[in-house]
């Protein structure tokens, strides 16, 4: 399109379609007071003109809005579309905007208060369990637009998830029933979510042995589920470090939980024969092909209803907080424990 005089404008439009400016305006609108056969028309003579539609930027400048809905993500993008949970929370919130003009603004979570409080944004969808989640509810709060989280704990200032607390304990209830007592845990990073996942896990195994992940990788997976086993039977080794090894290991995420398992083959273990491992979140891991036993939660409803959520607070809905209902999914990754003398 060009610039100055020449630039084809809605002005144009109107006078080529013979309707008064506010009818063609009317024409590029949804659910507008216009028949059928003027908005062909002035659809009509738009095509022959080449004129595509008002500038997005004056109909911000008349809503208020910007029609941009920022998705909270990792710091760095390419950690964050390795993780299948962000990738499937980015699929709902795609499902939910599939209908609507709004688009999406990809957020590091490294942004810095002055930056966020300049964001041309309608509302956030804080997706997975980000550690700054605080910092970003706080200046969105001084803007009065919502933020609602996707895959973080459930709480009452907006939030689509899970019970993490209450899932957990699916899994230690089936690690119980096949009688394992000795459990060692690998969790995820500092939030909300890790502290409710390793409070359900200690409740039903206080004497677990416990790792810190410093991401939700396979490779930390590995180091730390390594580190966990090696650590388990220190003292030991040979038959010695089977017999003091956990029997069981809880992974606080499905691909920690193949990172474990990967740790333990290299250490000449059986899954489960002599060590059952558990994930949480029932993703599709590339590469692996073990049916892990693990926590199926709902991703991709949980960002659709998230970026719904956002949408309706916009025209005043109240912030959501809704629990989803997770499956447990038993694999062949855990068995009987095994018999130590």
């Amino acid at each position: 399109m060009t610039r100055g005089s020449n630039r084809i404008t809605l002005v144009h439009v109107a006078e080529a379609a013979g309707v008064s400016l506010s009818t063609a305006s009317h024409a590029f609108g949804v659910d507008k007071p216009i028949s059928d056969a003027t908005r062909a028309r002035v659809l009509a003579a738009a095509a022959q003109l080449g004129y595509e539609g008002p500038d997005p930027r004056a109909r911000s400048l008349r809503s208020g809005r910007t029609d941009i809905i920022g998705v909270q993500v990792d710091d760095e993008a390419g950690r964050a579309f390795r993780d299948p949970v962000i990738i499937g929370i980015l699929d709902g919130v795609s499902t939910a905007l599939a209908a609507s003009p709004t688009s999406v603004l990809l957020l590091p979570d490294s942004l810095p208060e002055e930056r966020l409080r300049s964001l041309p944004v309608d509302g956030v969808v804080a997706a997975g369990c980000s550690p700054a989640l605080g910092s970003l509810r706080a200046a969105m709060a001084k803007r009065a637009i919502p933020v609602v989280t996707a895959g973080n704990q459930v709480d009452d200032i907006g939030s689509v998830g899970v019970e993490n607390r209450a899932a957990t304990a699916l899994l230690t209830g089936h690690l119980r029933a096949l009688g394992h007592r000795s459990v060692g845990v690998v969790r995820l990073r500092h939030g909300d979510v890790e502290k409710a996942r390793t409070a359900a896990a200690l409740a039903a195994f206080p004497d677990s042995a416990v790792v810190v992940s410093a991401d939700s990788t396979i490779d930390e997976g590995f180091r730390a589920g390594g580190e966990l086993l090696d650590g388990a039977g220190s003292a030991a080794s040979g038959p010695d470090r089977l017999r003091h090894a956990p029997t069981a290991v809880i992974a606080q995420s499905d691909l920690l939980a193949a990172g474990v398992i990967r740790a333990a083959e290299s250490r000449g273990l059986r899954v489960p024969e002599d060590l059952s491992v558990v994930g949480f979140d029932g993703v599709r891991i590339d590469g692996f092909d073990r049916v892990l036993t693990t926590i199926r939660q709902p991703i991709v409803e949980m960002g659709r209803l998230a970026a719904q959520a956002v949408l309706a607070a916009q025209d005043g809905a109240p912030l959501p907080t809704l629990a989803l209902d997770v499956d447990l999914v038993v694999g062949d990754t855990t068995g009987p424990a095994p018999q130590r003398s």
